[in-house]
């Protein structure tokens, strides 16, 4: 049984050396005849322009997935320190990212949260669409008086992974959206179906 595939390309590894040491990680579900869910991490350089680096099909997005698909991002894509991770909030990935002994906590890498996805879990609670905008407005501030006079207090979350002027610089201005999540990661997606369709046909072929 198909379980796990992780893959990346070797122009996609070199081409990161040159570009901001941070990544965009996010979960997909693929559609049609295999299903599963794609992992993938994005780059972005100077000029704003994206580059997915790594991918992974998986069964889910499970704390075991995430662990897998980070080890190997780590191993054989990324090895550089101080990267900045951007990503949701969701519980395997977060897990993941700060397991003990971890190389994705600091000093080795640093974790950010999507503005986008923090503004939409915000109105899932709140549903007010102008608090939404304090709260976008004060992620992209960057300096602490101008927060406290936006936002007053956000304390729930360390404000180094969401508000620019704690972060010492790592985010390089990138907050929202991220690019591996709708509808950035369209092309992606089908990318991982045609990817995923290659390996079930070689696999019969195979005889297996």
């Amino acid at each position: 049984m198909f379980h796990r595939v992780f893959w990346t390309f070797s122009p996609c590894v070199e081409a990161f050396k040159h570009y901001k040491p941070l990544l965009s990680i996010d979960g997909t579900h693929l559609y049609g005849k295999y299903g599963g869910t794609l992992l993938m991490a994005i780059a972005q350089d100077g000029n704003a322009n994206i580059l997915p680096i790594a991918f992974a099909v998986v069964e889910g997005e499970t704390k075991e997935a995430w662990a897998s698909f980070l080890s190997y991002l780590r191993e054989h894509v990324t090895p550089q320190p101080g990267i900045l991770v951007i990503s949701d909030r969701h519980k395997s990935i977060d897990g993941t990212l700060n397991t003990e002994g971890s190389l994705w906590k600091p000093p080795h890498a640093f974790q950010a949260f999507c503005t986008r996805h923090i503004a939409s879990n915000f109105m899932i609670h709140f549903k007010n669409k102008d608090l939404k905008k304090v709260l976008i407005n004060a992620a992209y501030l960057k300096s602490q008086h101008e927060l406290a006079y936006y936002f007053g207090r956000l304390e729930e979350m360390p404000r180094s992974q969401w508000a620019q002027y704690a972060d010492e610089g790592r985010q390089f201005d990138h907050t929202s959206p991220n690019p591996s999540s709708p509808p950035y990661n369209r092309p992606v997606i089908q990318l991982g179906t045609i990817i995923v369709k290659s390996i079930m046909s070689w696999v019969s072929n195979m005889g297996w």
